[in-house]
């Protein structure tokens, strides 16, 4: 069985959703340039790889990957749309790892790009009628009031929470380290090779290069 290696990973930075500097910024956008800087930096051409696959969670169809590499000039590269939700970009890896290991390919790029601020809004038609209902989830995420489809804090946190037996007070310790310890990194420089800058146009209109996590929020506190 052939072995299934990462020769290369870098990524852009994180943005805060709906109120950061990645708001007006296409996934597509955000995925391009990592997939250049990849093959800088590992000299790869792009005939040479055979699939391109990215994690979009809940897109609504299409395949940004095979965009992607249509605008990259990956002529005969397909593109395939990954949707585990939450694991997407990571489910992306793991299977492409499983391709190369059972030698359907030898060279894939795999990741995940997503825009919660531009994610579109799904609509469906209600069977047996001619109404559209929009804001639309799929039946694969039922609402109820213990998991609530639009609350992963309750849905996936909270329960899981309680089946493992922590604590609020537990979790709220372990988010403000977790925020500790990415502030403390930033600010060291750990993250500089691995991240891809960008430039980007915000909200107001104007153009920033955007190289820095925005999300984790400097003297969280108990």
């Amino acid at each position: 069985m052939p072995e299934a290696v990462i020769v290369a990973a870098c990524r852009t930075a994180i943005g805060t959703a709906f109120k950061g500097t990645l708001t007006e910024t296409e996934p597509a956008d955000l995925a391009k340039p990592v997939i250049e800087e990849l093959l800088n930096r590992t000299g790869v051409k792009p005939e040479e790889v055979d699939d391109i696959i990215l994690g979009e969670a809940m897109y609504g169809g299409g395949v940004i990957a095979r965009y992607i590499a249509n605008d990259l000039g990956f002529l005969d590269t397909p593109g395939l749309a990954h949707n585990r939700h939450c694991a997407s970009g990571l489910a992306a890896i793991s299977t492409a790892a499983g391709s190369i290991m059972a030698g359907m390919d030898d060279a894939v790029i795999a990741g995940g790009t997503q825009s919660s601020s531009l994610s579109p809004a799904e609509s469906h038609r209600i069977p047996g009628t001619e109404e559209w209902v929009s804001g639309w989830m799929s039946p694969t995420h039922p609402d109820r009031e213990d998991a609530p489809n639009r609350d992963m804090s309750i849905t996936v946190g909270w329960n899981t929470a309680k089946i493992v037996g922590a604590t609020r007070e537990e979790i709220d310790a372990w988010s403000v380290r977790s925020h500790e310890r990415a502030i403390a990194a930033i600010d060291a420089g750990h993250f500089k090779e691995e991240i891809v800058p960008i430039t980007v146009t915000t909200k107001d209109g104007s153009t920033v290069v955007f190289d820095t996590d925005e999300h984790p929020r400097r003297g969280s506190t108990l």
